[in-house]
């Protein structure tokens, strides 16, 4: 890498540790007496505490929950037998298994159809194969990477090959892999009627790419489907909303607030299709 570019990844990473030190100052503030205390803030997040909470238990997932020891060894498994022995630069995934346990649980001896917008180096399409031996995985990803992502040192000239080879540990016959921007690709699964059991939305952040991910892959979403929306909760301080997920899939959740259960709201957004 030239010298030019050291100094870019350089001055990025500063710059992200100082973010995450004004986030801490942030979440210090929000959980300080006075913003508890605050009427207005109180009263929203009674009305968001209220709504989600009818909501999760109408859609707690049946069957046996997992124990925390249970997804820890099931975590250590796939770190094992899967993450170690593959080419994966980044694992932004592992640490939402105990969200995604108890709802493949659900899909256990199925013939599932998983649909995933965005798939980066394979490592959660990688998850599903080993942990549902029966399901089928379509992949959908430019295979580019983000325009972000030379500025933190992320190599991404060989992102497609390397998602190649690591889909190749389990089983690559089980993945059916669509290069292309979503919003191109998607009207044509909708158009061929397709659906599926289980969408992971994890492809752009932009709000409005985020809308058009969110409408197109719920058409797609069979009925008593999981949807999951990565990245949700509170902008951080300093962002632009436009470009993070939540104000999009908060608009969402509104507009079809009558066919949907939310399962889980923490760092990812877990809803289920009622209709």
């Amino acid at each position: 890498m030239s010298e030019p570019n050291d100094i870019v990844v350089g001055e990025n990473l500063r710059l992200n540790n100082e973010l995450k030190e004004l986030r801490a100052r942030v979440a210090a503030f929000e959980s300080s007496r006075w913003w508890r205390l605050h009427p207005r803030f109180m009263l929203a997040r009674l009305r968001v505490r209220v709504s989600r909470k009818q909501n999760k238990a109408l859609a707690t997932p049946s069957g046996h929950t997992p124990t925390t020891d249970e997804v820890d060894a099931l975590t250590r498994r796939f770190q094992d037998d899967v993450l170690a022995r593959g080419n994966f630069t980044q694992d932004w995934f592992t640490m939402h298994i105990p969200t995604w346990e108890p709802l493949v649980r659900e899909l256990e001896g199925r013939r599932s159809r998983i649909l995933e917008l965005g798939s980066f180096e394979g490592l959660s399409a990688c998850f599903v194969l080993w942990r549902l031996p029966d399901a089928h995985v379509t992949c959908i990803d430019t295979f580019s990477g983000l325009p972000e992502h030379p500025a933190y040192g992320i190599e991404t000239s060989r992102l497609e090959d390397v998602f190649d080879d690591n889909v190749a540990l389990l089983d690559g016959s089980r993945v059916r892999k669509l290069r292309g921007t979503t919003r191109s690709v998607l009207p044509d699964l909708v158009d061929g009627g397709e659906t599926f059991d289980l969408v992971y939305v994890d492809a752009s952040h932009r709000v409005l790419d985020v809308l058009v991910d969110a409408a197109l892959s719920w058409r797609l979403l069979a009925p008593s489907g999981i949807a999951i929306f990565d990245d949700y909760g509170s902008v951080p301080l300093g962002k632009d909303p436009m470009h993070h997920p939540t104000p999009a899939i908060d608009a969402f959740l509104e507009v079809v607030a009558r066919e949907v259960e939310i399962v889980d709201d923490r760092r990812q957004l877990v809803a289920r299709k009622t209709v």
